[in-house]
């Protein structure tokens, strides 16, 4: 039944918010008349009709349904339904952006998915990329937190060249500090573009797949201890 009920809010929604984009546009039939063609009328113009009701009653709608959204959204959270009332919010705020309090809403729920679902995971320094165990989904956003120290131990011999970035799958990472934690989306058999997470950061995927992390190394060090990592919002552990 909540189901059905919010389709239908939010059907209303979309209609509500199509009533108040439309633009007034005159008679058809007189826009598809030149000036060679057209006549002059012999009687009196007929006057405008006034949809001030109309609108008066179009606005009553819409506040009714901001209240309605807003009320269904705070019991779906209270059921920890985080994405319906998610929906519900963004729905009501396409009707009036500048409702502020709607907007503190959303953003408590945005912040509760993010924190919840927590999955820990620890990051051997010395390993090359490895999968954390967990899926994460194109367009929905996660949160990774980080902690702990490692010693950094290399015994690589270095030309005057450096490490090299080439291969994003073994070397070095470009644009990544040296020695930090880095994460990577494996999705649809490819290896995503590595992206920073240092002690923290929000993320949101452009894809579906696995979450693989490494610390930004060269492949032969001797790295020795652990980092601590949480992972959270929309992930599957495997």
């Amino acid at each position: 039944m909540r189901d059905s009920m919010t389709s239908a809010v939010l059907s209303l929604c979309v209609l509500l918010a199509v009533l108040a984009s439309v633009v007034p546009v005159s008679n058809p039939a007189a826009q598809g008349q030149t000036s060679k063609t057209a006549k002059p009328s012999t009687s009196a113009k007929k006057p405008a009709v006034s949809t001030k009701q109309l609108d008066i009653k179009s606005e009553q709608m819409q506040s009714s349904f901001i209240k309605e959204a807003e009320d269904l959204a705070g019991q779906y959270f209270d059921a920890g339904q985080f994405d319906k009332a998610k929906s519900l919010l963004e729905a009501a705020l396409a009707l009036n952006p500048q409702q502020t309090v709607l907007q503190q809403k959303l953003k408590k729920i945005e912040e509760t998915i993010l924190t919840s679902n927590d999955i820990e995971y620890e990051v051997n320094p010395a390993a090359p990329w490895t999968s954390a165990g967990v899926q994460v989904f194109q367009d929905r956003p996660i949160r990774i937190q980080a902690e702990g120290t490692y010693k950094m131990v290399l015994s690589s011999t270095v030309s005057a060249e450096g490490y090299t970035d080439k291969d994003p799958a073994k070397d070095m990472l470009a644009g990544i500090p040296f020695g930090a934690l880095a994460g990577m989306v494996f999705a649809n058999g490819k290896v995503g573009k590595p992206f920073l997470i240092a002690d923290g950061k929000d993320f949101t995927p452009r894809e579906t797949g696995q979450l693989f992390l490494r610390v930004n190394a060269p492949p032969d060090n001797k790295n020795t201890g652990k980092i601590k990592v949480t992972i959270s919002g929309y992930v599957r552990q495997q």
